[in-house]
């Protein structure tokens, strides 16, 4: 054999030292890629960093016959660090970490993706970051949010409202179905607890051309946990506060074969509270009647809830079910000259949901998704007459004393959806249907009804990898108003990996309520009449927004930078008309603009975030625009090797300007004053996470009412202050949890 020159081997040998490379493939534990993580890599000389692509994919220039000392690093995910050996594929698994869980979202979505790929800008409230706020409701859980505002009426709950708007046009949902019972144009937060609630989706601006009206303003969407993670499992959770307020929950869950079943109840008890008592809730007895009448009124909450999901190759099948009551009760204060008698008033709300759902995923990325929802909503007012001597009660007679309100609202929805993989184009396109009644003793006549059929559709175009367009457009027929064509125009485009840049363009609009439409209500106190002329509010919406996000070997950074303008044509408001007779009128136009600012790091450890807003505000009363800032921090502190997290919440809610409506009918400006909130939590977790125990106080600057300027009109005299919390509040949680493995 004739012998290799050195020349020929060389040639040979080095271009294939010099192409030697090691693929490597990053997944979630569920097999789902991971893109865009940070990978750090050495095997000779200095570590190298890289990036996974959009598929989780990332090939090294490395020798596969020498060990490769790696590590990756991504937001959500514990850190992974891993020596390997061969050209691979590797496939490295990363396990989802207790702070900042992947942000899966489903509202707007054609199927369940990472919030990042998403084309509406969506905020995720996970699980995790619920229990570190100690948040019981909803109102718990936005607290904490830039450009949305929280409310408080002691007898109504809380309010929400966002990007200047009011809470009758912000859209709640659970599970995509829509929560019905709006009182005064606002759903109280307070009845939406969030045991067994797997996390809160937030998209601001119109999803119009999705759900159709009250979507202008923003959408929440509450997610139920639907499955189990383990065989079975079973959690109870104490809460207690030192005025008086004990919550007992628990969720039981049972995976059998292809079924999955999640059963959450629980009862939530509040004795009441007044500033005028103070401190710590006192169980003794006092003085007969001197703490009868309460400024946060006595309620108890009871609820339960069951999911059923059935699991098959290409079709989901589920079932919900759920059943609420909460009852307030208005003590009223002892009647002079003898203190003998009293006012004593019970709002009682009944809550009955049940929802069917299928989910079919078909060949080449197309999927079926239906829905079929029925709600029933009760709300009884009863006033009595109470005899303090000997305890005894007596129905009061007068007109506006008594009141029972029935609502119910069917649902019917599908859609169907073509979005392979890395396609070029895909679409949605659907139908939504919703039949509403009411009745009731404020409502004119025997009852009214109000019906929406909806058709929409929407398409993604990518005409290259990093931009995505999305055009939608919605069609309805309503029974009662003539409803616009509504468009929308959502644009994403990632110039380079870490930044995305994200702008739309959407139509909003908002059909009148029932309550609105046919509302009379006539009593000492109220004089309103219902208008059926009333025409829907219509919108126009622009935002745009900068997202960055950056993993270093020292964390993940990120930043975000937003604006967002709103033009609400035909304005719906309550208005005086003749004397003390007040309706529902169009008033005209509205705007409101704004912008948000926020930045952010998580090293696994530590998990900061700070952001500020201003949101201004113009109606046709007057041009001149009123601004009302906002600004937020969190820090979360982890030492998981001792079971420890301590969270830190801040929030600065400017002075919020408005107009008000005086008893001659004029108009004035008047505000409510800026306040300061801040919560901190402390949890010890043992026995492998069985066990946990968390301590915390809310309100740590003890604000309870704010100074304002109110108006007088048809439902309240004026007044210097609006409630806002209890105060500074000490409290306790015990959670248990046992599980049955594999």
């Amino acid at each position: 054999m004739r012998a290799v020159s050195p020349f020929l081997l060389a040639v040979a040998v080095v271009p294939s030292v010099l192409s030697a490379q090691v693929r490597l493939q990053c997944s979630a534990e569920n097999g789902a890629p991971v893109p865009f993580a940070s990978v750090t890599w050495r095997q000779q000389g200095e570590a190298i960093t890289g990036q996974t692509d959009d598929t989780g994919a990332l090939t090294v220039p490395a020798d596969p016959a020498r060990p490769l000392v790696l590590s990756v690093r991504m937001m959500g995910f514990d850190l992974l660090e891993d020596t390997l050996l061969g050209a691979g594929p590797h496939t490295l698994r990363l396990s989802p970490s207790s702070i900042n869980m992947p942000e899966l979202v489903v509202t707007g979505q054609y199927g369940a993706s990472i919030a990042e790929n998403a084309v509406h800008r969506v905020r995720v409230i996970d699980r995790g970051r619920l229990d570190r706020m100690a948040a019981n409701s909803l109102g718990d859980a936005l607290r904490n949010e830039l450009t949305v505002r929280l409310g408080q009426d002691n007898i109504l709950g809380t309010a929400v409202s966002m990007q200047g708007l009011g809470g009758e046009n912000v859209k709640v949902l659970v599970d995509g179905v829509p929560v019905i019972g709006r009182q005064d144009g606002n759903l109280d937060l307070a009845q939406l607890d969030l045991t067994g609630i797997e996390r809160v989706e937030v998209v601001e601006g119109p999803l119009s051309v999705n759900y159709g009206t009250n979507a202008l303003a923003g959408t929440i969407n509450l997610i139920t946990r639907k499955r189990s993670n383990d065989p079975a499992s079973a959690r109870a959770s104490a809460y207690a506060e030192h005025i008086g307020r004990l919550n007992l929950t628990g969720t039981a869950t049972a995976r059998l074969g292809r079924h999955d079943l999640v059963l959450t109840g629980g009862r939530n008890a509040f004795a009441g509270w007044d500033p005028a008592t103070g401190g710590w809730y006192d169980p003794t007895p006092t003085l007969a009647d001197s703490t009868r009448h309460q400024q946060w009124k006595p309620r108890e909450q009871l609820f339960a809830r069951l999911n059923h999901r059935w699991r098959g190759d290409r079709w989901d099948l589920g079932y919900k079910g759920e059943v609420f009551q909460d009852r307030i009760t208005n003590r009223g204060r002892p009647r002079a000259p003898y203190h003998e008698t009293a006012f004593d008033e019970q709002y009682l709300t009944h809550r009955l949901d049940n929802a069917v759902f299928a989910e079919g995923r078909l060949e080449r990325g197309r999927r079926l998704s239906a829905l079929l929802a029925h709600q029933r909503y009760r709300r009884i007012r009863n006033t009595w007459f109470r005899d303090l001597t000997d305890l005894s009660e007596q129905l009061v007679t007068t007109p506006g004393t008594q009141d029972t309100s029935r609502f119910t609202l069917t649902n019917l929805r599908a859609t169907w959806a073509s979005a392979p993989d890395s396609a070029w184009l895909t679409w949605e396109v659907g139908t939504d249907l919703n039949h509403e009644t009411g009745i009731g003793d404020r409502m004119a006549g025997d009852g009214e009804t109000i019906s929406d059929l909806a058709a929409f559709a929407s398409m993604e175009l990518r005409p290259w990898s990093r931009l995505t367009l999305r055009p939608g457009l919605r069609y309805a027929y309503n029974t009662r108003y003539e409803a616009p064509l509504i468009p929308s125009l959502n644009l994403r485009w990632a110039p380079v990996p870490s930044l995305i840049v994200r702008a739309a363009y959407a139509r909003g609009f908002r059909a009148p309520s029932l309550k609105e439409l046919h509302l009379f209500f006539v009593d000492v106190n109220h004089d309103i009449v219902g208008n059926p002329d009333l025409r829907p509010e219509r919108a126009h919406h622009g935002s745009a927004g900068l997202t960055y996000r950056a993993q270093r070997e020292q964390g993940t950074w990120t930043a975000e930078l937003t604006g967002f303008y709103n033009d609400v044509a035909d304005l719906i408001s309550l208005a005086q008309v003749s004397g003390t007779r007040y309706t529902y009128v169009n008033i005209g136009q509205m705007r409101t603009y704004g912008g948000t600012l926020g930045i952010g790091r998580d090293d696994g450890r530590w998990a900061l975030s700070a952001g500020a807003s201003i949101t201004g505000r113009e109606d046709a009363v007057s041009p001149s625009a009123l601004w009302s800032p906002e600004a937020r921090a969190s820090a979360t502190w982890t030492q998981r090797r001792l079971g420890l997290t301590a969270s830190l919440f801040y929030k600065y809610q400017g002075e919020l300007a408005n107009y008000i409506t005086d008893a001659e009918g004029g108009v004035s400006r008047g505000t409510i004053s800026a306040y300061h909130l801040a919560d901190a939590t402390l949890t010890k977790t043992f026995l492998d996470r069985r066990l946990g125990l968390t301590v915390g106080c809310k309100d740590l600057f003890d604000v309870r009412d704010l100074a304002a300027t109110m108006a007088e009109g048809a439902h309240s005299a004026g007044a210097s202050a609006v409630p806002m919390t209890t105060g500074r509040t000490w409290f306790l949680r015990l959670d248990v949890e046992l599980r049955k493995r594999s």
